[in-house]
């Protein structure tokens, strides 16, 4: 899946997908200070974010996103695909 940066403003960038514009990642400035903060939507709960950490630098805050995702692209994930779920169902299922 590609994936790219939106400035948004200069306090805000977002992580999206590319074939359809789906926000995965927002990197934050805390207040204009030095901080920057970097969460990524739940797996569970797509209304609510997982903050990945607080970074001095925008750069690091971005590659936390970044990295987050390379590792999720790299896991397989049963809970999320439901129609896994359902055949693996069917398979398990005995009548």
């Amino acid at each position: 899946m590609k994936r790219a940066w939106r400035l948004a403003d200069s306090n805000n960038h977002y992580y999206h997908q590319v074939d359809d514009g789906l926000v995965v990642g927002h990197v934050f400035n805390y207040a204009h200070t030095i901080v920057w903060g970097a969460k990524v939507p739940s797996l569970m709960d797509r209304n609510e974010d997982v903050i990945l950490g607080r970074y001095v630098e925008m750069e690091s805050a971005k590659r936390a996103v970044e990295d987050y995702w390379d590792k999720r692209d790299k896991t397989l994930d049963l809970t999320l695909d439901s129609t896994l779920n359902q055949r693996l169902d069917k398979l398990l299922v005995k009548d």
